[in-house]
């Protein structure tokens, strides 16, 4: 589809050189709700830029997304439901969004524009899944699905490099964002800004958190609404940038969210917390100026399956057939000249840890809202006069239960190609684009007895390798025959120091004795709530050697002879592979 789409937008850039169209910024933040924000009635927290946005320009009221990230930020990426793209969940590979998506980034790259990703991805670690791969030419930021700290850390460029910060995360993204916007204020560019504030780990300067602590909230609550007040200055920067710059009246902005909030706080009113399937869960703020658009609210039902058509039509690139795209663009609710807009409905469905397991999820229309929970239990409200979903009406609309439930499943079955779970593509290696690719541990799969650290979310590390059948594994793909060194990231004590590793890719064999202990240091977390994720350790490198490898899939697996004491305190956190040459 890629090939297609770059040959016909090839042909199009042409047509259209010379024109001028508006660059866009699009700010999307991480797990702030509907209600984490001043112009949505929050009556605590301090947002003026971001009201001011809000009330000068478009606000999409009833904008729904999925009920977790990785997920939404597919659909945003792509105009379609995530299950088409890959995604299906949140980590273990789970979160990969498919190489052959077309993505925003690659649809304004390919119309000469300028594209710039500052924050977080979250829709695959490796080439040709990252950010570079999908489309984005500068990226600052990291693809995991969380981050461990965010004063002083070390974040990603487009080249894998990882450099060391100073500062607050969401202060050096936003400097990152504005040295971007500023190289390129002679050229289209597309700025996509996903900050991971306010998710977890709760961090953020006093002068943010006292502020909400002194009014007697709690822990969480103070450090969100701190998180989301620094947020609202840095898009104070963003405009003031913008207008300095002279690029502001030729710019759409953007400001959203990727589900509802962290934590039981004021949500307007609705039912429902991330990783739920109910209004409170999926509704989020969406804030957009355009050119030539004044204040308009719209309450018709709007999604993140829209925004791709949408920008694509605000800055007059036409989207082939070819990419099958599932939402629409709403500028005919945003000019008032058709409002003959058809009703809709917006399926959600938020999938467990495996995949054959019951999801919840949900169908929403203009008046109803039906839910599906993880237990079987099925429930209906209408919208229009229950907004906080008090009142439960499925047993007195059975009609409507019924073809709601029947139009989920007949959606279900046509996204998942007859119900099959999104298969996860091969991790690959050896592109020259990317001679450097990171196995983490949580991108592999663990088996008898190895485990990781918690269930395997971003960050784990494997552990328990208690003889020789114990492995940990990759799924992988080398795209040139050459050869390729092999590094590990690793702790280990040196009372257990001594037995061997094996690095088997296929039937070729690396054999390394332990003989270098790495005793691994905890790094200094300014949590303002104890975490629920790991903290950030050192890590040891261990060079393991090298293989030649010809193009094909292999297993890359990991495992230690039986000399090794049961009771060890062997981690491993990744391995690395480098192509040192190719043929």
């Amino acid at each position: 589809m890629k090939r297609l789409l770059a040959f016909y937008l090839i042909l199009s850039s042409f047509a259209v050189f010379g024109q001028s169209r508006p660059n866009v910024v699009f700010i999307l933040t991480d797990d702030q709700g509907y209600g984490d924000l001043g112009v949505t009635g929050n009556p605590h927290i301090s947002t003026p830029n971001i009201d001011k946005l809000a009330n000068e320009n478009i606000t999409l009221d009833h904008f729904l997304v999925n009920a977790v990230c990785a997920p939404t930020r597919a659909s945003l990426l792509t105009g379609r439901y995530n299950l088409a793209t890959g995604v299906n969940w949140v980590t273990r590979r789970k979160e990969v969004m498919n190489a052959d998506e077309v993505t925003l980034a690659e649809l304004f790259k390919s119309n000469n524009y300028k594209t710039g990703l500052f924050g977080k991805w979250h829709n695959g670690s490796t080439y040709p899944h990252n950010p570079v791969g999908q489309g984005f030419e500068t990226f600052f930021g990291f693809c995991a699905g969380h981050w461990n700290n965010y004063f002083d850390t070390e974040l990603e460029n487009e080249k894998g490099e990882f450099v060391k910060t100073e500062g607050y995360i969401t202060d050096v993204l936003t400097d990152h964002a504005i040295d971007f916007i500023k190289e390129n204020k002679d050229e289209n560019f597309f700025c996509f800004v996903p900050y991971n504030a306010p998710h977890a780990p709760f961090q953020v300067g006093d002068e943010y958190y006292e502020k909400y602590e002194k009014m007697g909230l709690d822990e969480r609550t103070a450090a969100v609404y701190g998180m989301c007040e620094n947020i609202d200055d840095n898009v104070g920067r963003l405009i003031a940038t913008l207008k300095e710059e002279g690029l502001w009246d030729n710019t759409i902005f953007i400001y959203s969210s990727d589900n509802g909030p962290n934590g039981e706080r004021y949500n307007a009113q609705m039912k429902g917390k991330k990783a739920t399937v109910h209004e409170g869960g999926v509704r989020v703020p969406m804030f957009i100026k355009a050119p030539n658009y004044h204040v308009t609210k719209v309450e018709e039902l709007t999604a993140h399956i829209d925004i791709f058509p949408t920008l694509a039509e605000l800055c007059d690139i036409e989207v082939p057939d070819s990419i099958q795209l599932h939402g629409k663009s709403i500028l005919p609710l945003l000019d008032g000249k058709n409002k003959q807009w058809e009703d809709r409905v917006i399926y959600t469905h938020n999938q467990p840890w495996k995949f054959e397991e019951t999801p919840a999820a949900a169908v929403r229309s203009e008046q109803y809202r039906l839910v599906m929970s993880k237990e079987n239990d099925t429930t209906l409200y209408d919208m229009n006069v229950d907004p906080s979903q008090l009142h439960d009406l499925s047993a007195s609309n059975a009609e409507v239960v019924n073809k709601m439930t029947s139009d989920y499943h007949r959606w279900f079955m046509d996204i998942t190609n007859g119900g099959k779970e999104p298969a996860a593509e091969r991790i690959q290696i050896g592109h020259k684009e990317a001679p450097k690719t990171v196995l983490t541990a949580v991108d592999g799969n663990t088996k008898n007895k190895v485990r990781y650290e918690g269930k395997g979310w971003s960050n784990e590390w494997a552990k328990n390798f208690k003889n020789k059948k114990g492995v940990i594994q990759w799924d992988v793909k080398i795209v040139e025959d050459g050869e390729y060194n092999f590094d590990m990231l690793y702790s280990c004590s040196e009372e257990y120091i001594g037995f061997n590793i094996m690095i088997e890719v296929g039937e070729k064999v690396i054999t390394k004795k332990m003989s270098k202990p790495f005793e691994t240091k905890q790094l200094v977390s300014p949590d303002r709530e104890a975490r629920t994720e790991v903290h950030e350790f050192t890590w040891g490198t261990m060079q393991m050697g090298k293989l030649f490898l010809k193009k094909g899939k292999y297993k890359v697996k990991v495992r230690v002879n039986n000399e090794i004491n049961p009771s060890n305190n062997f981690r491993l956190k990744e391995l690395v592979v480098n192509s040192t040459q190719q043929s």
